[in-house]
């Protein structure tokens, strides 16, 4: 029976809540704010996490830094009543696997817990298929080769990377490496036969972007597929047309147990 973190200072979210997901086989734990939240997950870990997002004196985004802080591998799903694109992004960014906005329907929140929960399951698989890979400090000193200080924190950035499957950014001038580091970034996080599809998304176009990266009904087309159990490599992800960019959005949650994202940019996307 899959275990669930419900953290929220409103008790009639505790009751709503377990009155709708006992019943779908979930061993259900409530703590009213974020620290007896975070408590709570060190005493007992957790298959998945649903935290509000307004709480006090430790809010929703502090809770989640600190879970990922103590356990890389925590699944968070962020609830928020004043969702917006600045507080989604600022979730994601720190590591949450979604966010939910309140009032949320059940069918919603339900299909939320089910892609945590393999998201989970796959991760934890390949994990062990891929033998616990350590990351050998003189082996990544070899490949990311320089002795200054901003080489040696890309090393120390990358050890962090290779230990969890969160999407990344990679973002530098031409010519700086930026493959390379994704290359590396998904050796070590994957099983040693994963595959690695690599996309420049400066050379395709949109026909090409419907077929291989969105498919019928935001499913995933035929390079999300190609990249199951392994790493989507989307360089020069700025060429990506927005209409398309907001598309991949819900490609990503239906395939998010299925392979880690890298991209790649040469321009200040923020």
């Amino acid at each position: 029976m899959p275990s669930l973190l419900i953290v929220d200072d409103l008790l009639s979210i505790h009751e709503m809540l377990e009155a709708v997901i006992q019943p779908k086989g979930f061993a259900t734990t409530f703590a009213m704010d974020g620290e007896k939240g975070l408590a709570r997950y060190k005493a007992d870990k957790f298959d998945l996490v649903l935290a509000d997002i307004d709480m006090k004196p430790m809010d929703g985004i502090t809770l989640l830094k600190q879970l990922k802080m103590y356990d890389p591998s925590a699944v968070v799903i962020i609830m928020t009543a004043y969702a917006s694109t600045e507080s989604a992004v600022q979730a994601l960014k720190y590591g949450a696997f979604d966010y939910l906005q309140k009032p949320f329907r059940v069918d919603e929140l339900l299909a939320t817990l089910q892609r945590a929960l393999e998201y989970r399951s796959f991760h934890a698989e390949r994990a062990a298929s891929a033998g616990g890979a350590k990351v050998k400090s003189g082996d990544l000193e070899t490949r990311l080769v320089g002795s200054s200080p901003a080489v040696k924190k890309l090393v120390q950035q990358v050890k962090k990377l290779v230990a969890v499957r969160t999407p990344v950014l990679l973002s530098g001038e031409p010519g700086t490496g930026k493959a390379v580091v994704a290359e590396i970034i998904h050796e070590y996080s994957t099983a040693p036969d994963a595959p690695l599809v690599r996309i420049d998304c400066s050379l395709s176009n949109e026909g090409n972007f419907r077929a291989g990266l969105l498919g019928e009904n935001g499913e995933g087309g035929t390079w999300v597929k190609q990249a199951k159990g392994g790493t989507l490599f989307l360089g020069n992800i700025h060429s990506l047309p927005l209409p398309m960019q907001t598309q991949l959005v819900s490609v990503l949650r239906n395939n998010a147990q299925g392979f880690r994202l890298i991209c790649s940019t040469n321009q200040n996307l923020e």
